[in-house]
């Protein structure tokens, strides 16, 4: 065990003592913590490169002095409580506070001053909703047998070139093949394996898709309401948004085409779209595609959450629509399997696939290759779809049973959206209902209700909220709504 200790070979006090004050320094610093397991003697003046005995001494030293304590057969451990340490911590760390304030602020670049300051890019938590588990599904649903023999498999090496290093900045070949099959057969993707680029997740591809494309003050159209992460990536890069506002067939391209500046980009989830789960229709889709080739603009396809659809027929994406090679097509798996992978990938334009190239080398050359062999022997056995074949029924049953609780105990007095698709349905509430009201009433009932005020540029609805069911039992659900109910005293 290393264990690195601060030793002056000129110092007049001796070697044991120089040892037994640097142990008490980082134990009055917090650097080794109440409880913490200390090593062994032998270990400890390998380490430092002094003799035993040396160590044997300060240990001893320490243990007289209430630091530390030997348990025989166990070890040595700093002692859990420590006379005075936690007023010397709380000392130490007021004046290393004080002097943190003395130091100038640091020197910022462009896009860090944006990061700080920005009013309207909100801290992670406000888009990463604890209460919906952040819209991933529940843990008793993954697929973690089959997965762990994937990965055992991986561990095998049965491939030589396992071993080589891998410095293809698009990721591991195999699982790109993989990917690119999955995305033809079941989203209708035009794409080969050369153009899908892996990432270690979807926010990570949007920020280098916003870095190459947006300058500052460049026009982003995004939908209103719509994913806050992708309104805070397109900030950082300084991105002036245009809102284009969303009906019951996805966002209005009308509002699109009667803009009277230059677009760049739109970023658009198509698919099932954030919060409110509708499609883009397909009229819309095609003037979609028309307006970016005429333009010259770009068209992001978050195709979130296109998995899980309950009872509709998926329609297929849009970019396997595109012929003029102007739409970024990006996904992920955190849907499906997170937190078991959070792999994310881009299918990019082929105009864009030299410039992908050179910039992911710059940032993200290399990923954990066990993780990505073993999700290509996941996807290419058809585990993958029949994990979601399965978990999509089993699901369908959850929502259905939510919206049946919901109707029957709120009746008028609560509006659900009728898209059967996500893992969140999209409801509102009466106009005497206050939201916090029912948020608290929520919260005491344990249902998981987020208000989608974040979700929104402009014009926000009040009373709207996602409800997550993933995490409801089925035979809780109309126990837990009444409950709710009965708080709010309907």
């Amino acid at each position: 065990m290393d264990f690195a200790l601060t030793l002056l070979p000129d110092s007049r006090q001796p070697v044991y003592k120089q040892v037994s004050e640097a142990l008490k320094s980082a134990i009055l610093a917090g650097r080794l913590r109440p409880g913490e397991k200390l090593p062994s003697t032998r270990d400890l003046a390998d380490s430092i490169n002094v003799s035993r005995f040396t160590v044997i001494r300060s240990y001893e030293e320490l243990s007289a002095q209430g630091y530390i304590q030997t348990t025989s057969g166990s070890g040595t451990f700093v002692n859990k409580e420590i006379p005075g340490h936690l007023e010397d911590v709380k000392g130490r760390e007021l004046q290393r506070e004080l002097v943190a304030q003395a130091v100038p602020a640091a020197a910022l670049s462009v896009y860090g001053e944006r990061v700080m300051n920005c009013e309207e890019i909100e801290d992670a938590n406000v888009e990463l909703f604890a209460e919906l588990n952040y819209g991933a599904p529940t843990v008793d649903q993954l697929p973690l047998t089959r997965w762990k023999e994937m990965l055992y498999r991986a561990t095998r090496y049965q491939d030589d070139n396992m071993l080589n290093y891998h410095s293809d900045p698009f990721g591991y070949m195999p699982l790109r093949e993989a990917i690119a099959d999955y995305l033809i057969r079941s989203r209708s993707v035009n794409c080969t394996p050369e153009r899908v680029v892996i990432f270690s997740g979807a926010q990570a591809a949007l920020d280098l898709v916003g870095r190459l494309l947006i300058d500052e003050g460049e026009a982003v159209a995004l939908e209103n309401p719509g994913f806050p992460g992708g309104r805070r990536s397109m900030l950082t890069h300084g991105a002036e948004i245009i809102p284009v506002p969303v009906d019951g067939q996805g966002m209005i391209v009308e509002h699109l085409e009667a803009l009277n500046q230059r677009i760049k980009l739109a970023y658009v989830t198509p698919s099932h779209h954030d919060p409110t789960g509708v499609v883009l229709s397909l009229p819309r889709r095609i003037a979609l595609l028309d307006w970016a080739a005429r333009t010259n603009a770009f068209v992001i396809e978050d195709d979130y959450d296109s998995e899980y659809r309950y009872g509709d027929k998926p329609m297929p994406s849009l970019q396997g629509l595109d012929e003029n090679d102007c739409t970024i097509y990006i996904s992920t798996f955190w849907k499906v399997l997170y937190p078991v992978v959070r792999i994310g990938y881009l299918v990019v334009p082929r105009r864009m696939v030299r410039l992908m190239g050179r910039a992911k080398s710059l940032i993200e050359r290399d990923f954990p290759l066990l993780e990505q062999k073993a999700l290509t022997d996941f996807i290419n056995e058809g585990h993958l779809e029949r994990h979601i074949k399965r978990t999509r029924a089993f699901y369908a049953k959850r929502r259905a049973a939510l919206v049946q609780a919901l109707t029957k105990q709120f009746g008028k007095r609560i509006f659900i959206s009728p898209v059967t698709a996500g893992m969140h349905v999209l409801v509102r509430f009466a106009e005497d209902l206050d939201e916090e009201r029912v948020l608290a009433a929520a919260g005491q009932s344990q249902v998981s209700l987020v208000s989608t005020v974040n979700h929104y540029i402009t014009q926000r609805r009040q009373g709207e909220f996602l409800m997550g069911f993933a995490h409801m039992p089925e035979e809780a659900i109309f126990q837990t709504v009444q409950n709710f109910a009965e708080r709010l005293k309907i």
